[in-house]
């Protein structure tokens, strides 16, 4: 089974060095939907924006994916 390496971008790059073991390119995408939603789960709830690109590299150093999550929180005030 292919190796991906799963590169975090969200201000600060962080290189993915280990990797995971997965059967395909399918389970990979499902891999970087998860992590993303994990990783706007633990951002502080004041905060209002919240940008992460996770760039997803094959065993040959190959970009194969990249996703990108933008969160807006804004507060509706009424007149």
């Amino acid at each position: 089974m292919p190796r991906y390496f799963f590169d975090t971008h969200d201000g600060h790059a962080l290189r993915d060095n280990e990797g995971l073991v997965l059967a395909d390119l399918s389970r990979a995408r499902a891999e970087v939907q998860r992590a993303l939603g994990e990783m706007v789960a633990r951002e502080p709830s004041q905060t209002k924006a919240i940008q992460i690109r996770v760039d997803v590299r094959d065993e040959s150093g190959e970009a194969v994916l990249t996703a990108t999550l933008l969160a807006v929180v804004d507060e509706v005030f009424k007149r």
